[in-house]
């Protein structure tokens, strides 16, 4: 487990955070370039494919930390 991990691990508001960040940057990225003629705003692709990715790990550290509560709760 990186450090990275571990801090989001502990922090379960942060990361909570931090997710659904991302996913509300996807949500206007997608109204923005399907439903109106000009983006918003002008985005690189690598900053889109940072963020995509970036989402994904997130993802991953927060199915994490529910399966970490879910164990907790069985043990107890």
């Amino acid at each position: 487990m990186n450090s990275i991990e571990k801090y989001l691990r502990t922090n379960i508001k942060l990361s909570t955070i931090l997710y659904f960040s991302t996913l509300v940057y996807f949500v206007f990225f997608i109204y923005s370039d399907i439903y109106l003629i000009e983006p918003i705003i002008d985005i690189p692709e690598i900053i889109d494919s940072l963020m995509f990715f970036w989402f994904l790990y997130i993802t991953y550290i927060v199915i994490m930390i529910q399966k970490d509560l879910n164990d907790k709760k069985r043990s107890l």
